[in-house]
């Protein structure tokens, strides 16, 4: 930048301001100062556990299962913040200013990394009550015939398709179709514990209800191998210890539970 004036004296072995520039330095040196303080505050800030993070959940998986973990923090750190949105979609963490994202969609964003969080079986599931009334598919054949509970997420303009194996172990789709439609995998559930259909989810959802035979597996010869669900971050250098410490301290617990 050029301002136009002298702002300093230069010989052979030294600059010294000249009159202007002394004019310069004293209106400059509060900001000079200010702006030397906030960095250094910054940067104190993020050598301490404290301070806001932004974090993408999937809603269900988030909802139902990261959260309490997220709840355990704040008791432990009170002075970090949380700002938590639950929402299905992939979508850009730099550009829309998430410090983390949650998910199991590959993400190949070179600014990013991935850390693996979970493995997750999702599959076809459907009360005892509901087999007992309807019968109980034995083919996908035969599941195409049933009430599906139909899984139409927001924002994502479709309705999602069921990955499974055909009888040969090949990749399939099945669009189910039903009289109920529904856009998040916990009213899903709900719906197919009122003996309303069939109901396509992770396997966490209904441990307990398989445990005590309320709900049975439809169909498992036909389920994919299990996905990874990922904890994404950006790849820059300097994280804040307290983006680092929430990282370690998600992973450290949830891999644990990891069947």
């Amino acid at each position: 930048m050029q301002t136009g004036t002298r702002l300093f004296h230069r010989s052979t072995r030294q600059f010294s301001l000249t009159e202007d520039g002394q004019v310069l330095f004293q209106k400059i040196s509060p900001l000079l100062l200010e702006i030397d303080n906030s960095i250094e505050s910054i940067s104190q800030q993020n050598q301490q556990a404290k301070g806001k993070l932004k974090i993408n959940l999937p809603d269900s998986f988030g909802r139902e299962f990261v959260l309490p973990y997220l709840t355990q923090l704040l008791h432990t750190y009170e002075g970090i913040e949380l700002d938590l949105v639950f929402d299905d979609r992939a979508l850009d963490i730099v550009e829309e200013g998430f410090d983390i994202d949650i998910g199991n969609k590959i993400n190949e964003d070179s600014r990013l990394i991935a850390r693996r969080l979970y493995t997750m079986q999702s599959g076809i599931f459907a009360t005892r009550q509901y087999c007992e009334k309807f019968g109980t598919p034995t083919s996908l054949d035969e599941l195409r015939m049933h009430n599906c509970i139909v899984y139409n997420p927001l924002g994502q303009g479709q309705r999602f398709t069921w990955p499974l194996l055909s009888d040969t172990k090949e990749q399939v789709r099945l669009a189910p179709k039903g009289n109920l439609t529904v856009s998040n995998i916990s009213a899903a559930k709900a719906a197919m514990l009122q003996n309303l259909g069939v109901a396509y989810m992770g396997r966490w959802h209904v441990e307990t209800e398989l445990s005590n035979t309320e709900v049975v597996p439809i169909l498992p010869n036909y389920w994919n191998a299990p996905s990874t669900v990922w904890l994404y971050y950006s790849s820059k250098a300097h994280l804040p210890k307290r983006t680092r410490l929430l990282i370690d301290y998600l992973v450290d617990n949830i891999v644990q539970r990891t069947p």
